[in-house]
């Protein structure tokens, strides 16, 4: 057994072993090489090896009225907020704290979902007070602004100015309230949620969350940037949202706004796959920025959440195919 040097990408050296045609590298080298994710059980004496050691939890029969995407496992305490006196998460931001309406609406949906699954009547109550939040503090465009100015991505989009909208937290907001109209039958939540569909069918050059890749797919705009973002896990959100709400209202206006999304979402979904991880937006298409912004493992996981959900409703074959690739980038097929 001799020992010999190894050298990876150029730029990383470390002493390995050559047992006969047999090259033992150390494990600290290719975690340099290859970012990957080690796991060892002492128990098993048992050393496992991935690209990540996130995990996907299946979702193959979404429930617009049962647990939000697995959300009884979602703990927005532990996220960078604060609560007022009346149990409303605000965000902690370097430039203050202020609500979001997405973090918001998935506590609620958080504690929804902890309620279906223990009939824990504290977590119910959470949910209610946050769904009476999104009724009390609509304001009159139909929709739940931010008030802080927000750089979505420095040196490539300018930065959104207070107040705007998004489509993640008008769809969340709208997964909120249909569950609270499911769980209580009263009509005053549907009708605080239908009133935010005109932000959908406004353009984000008017202070919407509109925008139309190719002069024709209709997207909805998690930062309604200029130009365009095409965030994809805030555009799949708001889909579900707008499903949710079609459910519980049978709305055609909202049925029509999601059918165009998924339609949209359908063409545009190749653009995102990037042969080993998805992007997280299309701002390197949009804009003279020239490389993807490349989602990490948590918001790849997202995005195959999020696509199963959507997948569930739709069952088609191209969304199949998406799926089936995305999950093996998590075993480090390439493609």
């Amino acid at each position: 057994m001799n020992t010999i040097k190894v050298v990876m990408h150029d730029q990383f050296e470390a002493a390995g072993k050559k047992i006969g045609d047999e090259w033992l590298v150390p494990l600290s080298l290719i975690e340099k090489g290859y970012n990957i994710s080690k796991q060892w059980n002492e128990k098993e004496e048992t050393l496992k090896i991935n690209v990540t050691n996130a995990r996907v939890s299946e979702i193959k029969n979404y429930d617009h009225k049962g647990n939000y995407l697995h959300y009884d496992k979602n703990r927005v305490e532990n996220w960078n907020v604060t609560f007022t006196p009346d149990g409303i998460p605000k965000t902690i931001y370097p430039h203050g704290q202020y609500f979001n309406p997405s973090t918001i609406a998935q506590y609620g949906l958080q504690h929804y979902s902890l309620y279906l699954k223990n009939n824990d009547t504290v977590s119910k109550g959470k949910f209610l007070k946050v769904a009476n939040w999104f009724v009390n503090n609509q304001d009159y465009r139909g929709g739940w602004a931010y008030s802080f100015d927000h750089d979505f991505y420095p040196n490539r989009l300018d930065k959104l100015k207070a107040p705007w909208y998004s489509a993640i937290g008008l769809g969340n907001a709208m997964s909120v309230l249909s569950r609270a109209y499911f769980l209580t039958k009263n009509t005053k939540y549907n009708s605080c949620a239908l009133r935010a569909k005109t932000l959908f069918k406004t353009p984000s050059a008017n202070n919407g969350v509109q925008a139309k890749f190719e002069n024709r797919f209709l997207f909805y705009e998690e930062c309604p940037t200029d130009p365009p973002s095409y965030i994809l896990n805030g555009f799949m959100f708001a889909l579900i949202g707008l499903y949710d709400l079609y459910k519980a209202t049978n709305d055609k206006e909202i049925k029509w706004l999601y059918d165009e999304g998924i339609i949209s979402l359908k063409r545009m979904l190749p653009l995102y796959d990037l042969g080993n991880r998805t992007a997280y937006d299309l701002t390197h298409y949009t804009t003279d920025g020239g490389f993807p912004n490349v989602a990490t493992w948590g918001y790849h996981i997202g995005h195959i959440h999020l696509l199963a959900a959507l997948n569930s409703i739709e069952k088609d074959p191209k969304l199949d195919e998406a799926l089936l690739r995305w999950k093996g980038y998590l075993k480090g097929n390439v493609k």
